[in-house]
């Protein structure tokens, strides 16, 4: 170790645990600091009342063998193997006034079903599914940073974009609650803007449902905390150096060169190199005391309506296991208003399909109410009266129960375990405005990226999902890839890129 350099990396969520995994297989010594009392970040789950409760991944990017994120994903052992992955049957069930499609993962089935619902639809519903197997096609490089990728490689790109380029270019610029507007049937409505926020843009929307049904969207078994438990214990095999309740409050730099990081306790963490793995916005404002800003960044977060990122309020409780419930169910419901939104609709999800969130007959019902950065103004107001936050939290909890026991009352007795809101997410990561992921794509601002380097400080690079849109765990997971890429790339040293592939080579 003593003749390695050494890598400070702060934030011991998916994007830090992939920079220190990759650190260490590069011939680095990495020292990830978390102010946590246990690694994930965003990527997490808790227990209540003994149930383990997710708090992240629904699915996926990067489940079916044979892609480039397949093969990272397996690397930093979030998963070993493909019988450690769950394949649901759909991306969802969408019932309004009575009527119900799904999406199923089998799309010619989909698309007969939907035409049965709705014939006069059909020309619409054909041309839908058109772009769902178009999107099928085309997988993103995201093994390696933009300006490092083979002219040859973006060539083929193109041509993979060019071969599905009506669709590209009639999904990019209108939004899933514009498309939704072209059907004559309510349900059909109802399902492409429910799927994801209906503002979102509608490539968005069927480039994920594309992921899922081509199996390349499933469920790691057991969710998150065990997924990012498998990378810690990877990180510590390599030699990588953790250190949790590790809380840091600035970096450390000398004569315009990131030195390390310095805790709250005044130690400093030394190294040759730095990564803020955090969101941007508080790395730059709190930890850099925005002497490098960055102005692109700024127009974002300033701007919310601009730029909307999605966050939301989550209410778990304990249901009989054998409910009978499709998963995701999305269904429509009395409004009700929430952090200054009409909620009028529920989406729900019961883990049935895995054992880990099973107790005896019983099991975990999750459901997430759509809220944005827009209405975090309304959660820190409400979060600095205790009891007010408290009695919200309980007054949600029975609108949502009232509701669900309303329109499914076979499902029985509902135990409620958890309610989390955007401010939980401000109080556990440093969230900015209590999101969960970075920007929507929108009719208006679809993809950008960043090389995470500031202008005046060197050795010091930001990484995490906030550098390339949407964000989301495989962003997070690339990016802090990509961060040991640009590091070696500096050090004039070979980049490793996987075991597995090495011996492929060999």
């Amino acid at each position: 170790m003593q003749n390695k350099k050494t890598i400070v990396i702060i934030g011991g969520g998916v994007a830090g645990l992939s920079a220190g995994i990759y650190a260490e297989q590069n011939g680095f010594h990495a020292v990830i600091l978390e102010k946590n009392p246990s690694v994930g970040g965003m990527c997490t789950g808790w227990f209540r009342r003994n149930f383990y409760l997710d708090g992240c991944i629904h699915w996926l990017t990067g489940t079916k063998e044979g892609t480039l994120l397949n093969e990272m994903w397996k690397n930093l052992d979030a998963f070993r193997s493909q019988e450690d992955i769950l394949l649901l049957p759909s991306w969802g069930t969408y019932e309004y006034q009575g009527q119900s499609v799904t999406m199923w993962c089998d799309l010619d089935r989909a698309e007969k079903e939907w035409i049965a619902v709705s014939p006069v639809d059909k020309k619409m519903i054909r041309k839908f599914f058109k772009m769902v197997k178009d999107f099928i096609k085309v997988e993103l490089p995201l093994d390696l940073p933009l300006s490092m990728i083979p002219l040859s490689r973006k060539l083929k790109l193109g041509l993979q974009v060019f071969s599905v380029w009506p669709s590209y270019l009639n999904t990019m610029f209108q939004t899933s609650a514009q498309f939704a507007k072209k059907f004559k049937s309510p349900v059909i409505r109802f399902a492409l803007t429910k799927a994801q926020t209906g503002y979102g843009n509608l490539f968005s929307m069927i480039y994920s449902y594309a992921t899922v049904a081509m199996g390349d969207g499933g469920v790691p078994k057991g969710g998150s905390k065990p997924m990012v438990e498998r990378m810690k214990d990877k990180f510590i095999a390599l030699g990588g150096s953790l250190r949790l309740n590790a809380n840091v409050t600035s970096i450390f730099k000398e004569h315009g060169v990131a030195k390390g990081a310095k805790l709250v306790d005044d130690t400093i963490i030394k190294g040759d190199y730095v990564i803020s793995c955090l969101d941007i916005n508080y790395t730059i404002k709190k930890l850099l005391l925005n002497q490098y800003p960055l102005p692109s960044f700024e127009k974002r977060f300033n701007n919310p309506k601009r730029h909307p990122s999605p966050s939301c309020v989550m209410v778990h409780f304990a249901i009989k296991k054998d409910n009978n419930l499709p998963t995701p169910y999305s269904f429509d419901c009395p409004p009700f208003e929430l952090g200054g939104e009409t909620i009028e609709h529920l989406t729900i999800r019961s883990y049935s399909y895995d054992e880990s969130f099973t107790r005896g007959s019983r099991t975990v019902l999750f459901i997430m109410l759509d809220q944005s950065n827009l209405n975090y103004p309304y959660w820190q107001a409400l979060s600095k009266n205790r009891s007010a936050y408290l009695a919200k939290k309980k007054e949600i909890a029975e609108q949502v129960k009232t509701r669900i026991k309303a329109h499914l009352p076979h499902v029985g007795e509902l135990e409620l375990l958890d309610v989390s809101t955007p401010h939980t997410f401000k109080r556990y990561v440093n969230s900015t405005n209590g999101v969960f992921m970075s920007y929507t794509f929108t009719k208006r601002n679809s993809m950008y990226t960043h090389n995470g380097t500031l202008k005046g400080l060197k050795n010091f690079y930001l990484s995490g999902q906030w550098l390339q849109g949407p964000g989301g765990l495989p962003i997070a997971m690339t990016q802090g890839k990509f961060a040991i890429q640009r590091i070696c790339k500096k050090e004039r040293l070979n980049y490793i890129f996987t075991p597995i592939l090495n011996k492929k080579k060999a």
